[in-house]
């Protein structure tokens, strides 16, 4: 067999992102604004401070994502000058964090997958716990951003995964929809990746992903 075992995102890659949680968030705050900022302008700037703060977010200073998203929501609420809004308005992301849809392609790819897999993914741990049995699933291992105090693409949640798996590099196929927090992050760690690209977008010239397809059924022909 071509790889022991599957490493798995989870956001973007079996469940679905929380896009539809973040713009219904930009509507409220643009509507409030008194500049009458767009949902695009808020979520750019939404999104530039969040990346910010995550970048800077490992070992002794790692903060974990409620705790980033919280931090980031708030600079923003004050940098457009929402006054009257609710302080909690983040807690529909988190909601959908725990009850996040399904993609129509996970289940069955799941049932004919026959090799062992540790979900590593950048989210709290209570709250991927949360959606895996609110969607009933069940994997060998779940390596979280809280577990490495650290995020993807940096190395510490890959050798983590492989050190819980107790497998090397060149034995496992990482699965992810991130172009940086996936494939570049198994890339850098000596790891096989699948970029799935669901969205069909261009793959670009300096893409490191060992395969790459549009649905997880694409994975099944690389893994024996």
């Amino acid at each position: 067999m071509k790889y022991k075992a599957l490493f798995l995102d989870f956001y973007g890659t079996l469940v679905h992102e929380d896009g539809a949680a973040i713009a219904e968030i930009t509507k409220i705050i643009s509507a409030s604004t008194p500049a009458n900022n767009t949902p695009k302008e808020i979520g750019t700037h939404w999104w530039n401070e969040f990346r910010r703060l995550f970048e800077n977010s490992y070992g002794s200073n790692f903060k974990t994502q409620r705790e980033l998203e919280h931090i980031s929501i708030h600079k923003m609420l004050e940098h457009f000058q929402c006054k009257e809004i609710d302080l909690n308005i983040d807690k529909a992301l988190f909601t959908h964090w725990m009850k996040p849809p399904i993609f129509k392609d996970t289940l069955p790819f799941l049932a004919q997958n026959i090799l062992p897999v540790c979900i590593v993914s950048n989210i709290d741990t209570s709250d991927i716990l949360t959606a895996i049995e609110f969607h009933s699933l069940n994997f060998k291992n779940v390596v979280t951003s809280e577990d490495a105090k650290s995020y993807k693409p940096r190395s510490e949640i890959f050798e983590m995964a492989l050190g819980k798996m107790n497998l090397l590099p060149h034995e496992v196929l990482h699965v992810g929809d991130s172009l940086t927090a996936d494939i570049v992050g198994a890339h850098n760690c000596g790891i096989h990746s699948f970029w799935l690209n669901r969205k069909s977008r261009q793959v670009p010239h300096n893409c490191v992903a060992t395969y790459r397809g549009n649905s997880l059924l694409d994975i099944l022909k690389h893994c024996t």
